[in-house]
């Protein structure tokens, strides 16, 4: 991944559920996702997307709403998180306030880890695309103002920009 400025901005997610019971593969049919693994996830469109997080667990952001089948025990759990865009070198970023190892990630994982001591998702995006992430709402403002700090005091990311700015 290049070295690019490390940005963060507020995203907007279309109906965030949390989806549990029996036939939520049936669901995951009607995507086009059948074929997801437990903690992948597929791009529906902007701000849409479908993952698995069990055999009868799947997170979604859709539009319209998903279509619950009451005989089958499902159920929606309405989420109100907070998420973001992260662009540019989101890695070196995230490497200063979470342990885990991102170079074991692949495009399509759904992550869920703690960052600066916030339980949050994340989206592993293909290269160079931006990282969409997310957490409980009563830590949003914490979770972007720790990380725009982070993203304008740190000296490893200060050093890759000026590092940049050498080459050109």
């Amino acid at each position: 991944m290049t070295n690019q400025v490390v940005q963060l901005a507020p995203k907007s997610l279309a109906n965030l559920l949390h989806l549990r019971g029996e036939g939520v593969n049936e669901i995951l049919a009607s995507f086009g996702a059948d074929s997801l693994e437990i903690f992948q996830y597929r791009q529906l469109g902007d701000g849409q997307f479908v993952a698995k997080l069990g055999a009868d667990e799947l997170y979604v952001s859709v539009e319209p709403s998903v279509e619950l089948a009451e005989e089958k025990n499902q159920y929606a759990f309405p989420r109100g998180d907070a998420a973001f865009e992260l662009s540019g070198n989101w890695k070196a970023l995230l490497s200063e306030v979470c342990i885990y190892d991102f170079r074991q990630c692949r495009p399509g994982d759904f992550l869920m880890v703690s960052i600066a001591g916030i339980s949050a998702w994340l989206l592993i995006p293909e290269s160079d695309k931006p990282l969409i992430l997310g957490c409980d709402p009563t830590y949003g403002h914490y979770f972007q103002e720790t990380l725009i700090k982070q993203i304008e005091k740190s000296p490893f990311l200060k050093t890759e920009l000026e590092n940049d700015d050498r080459r050109s």
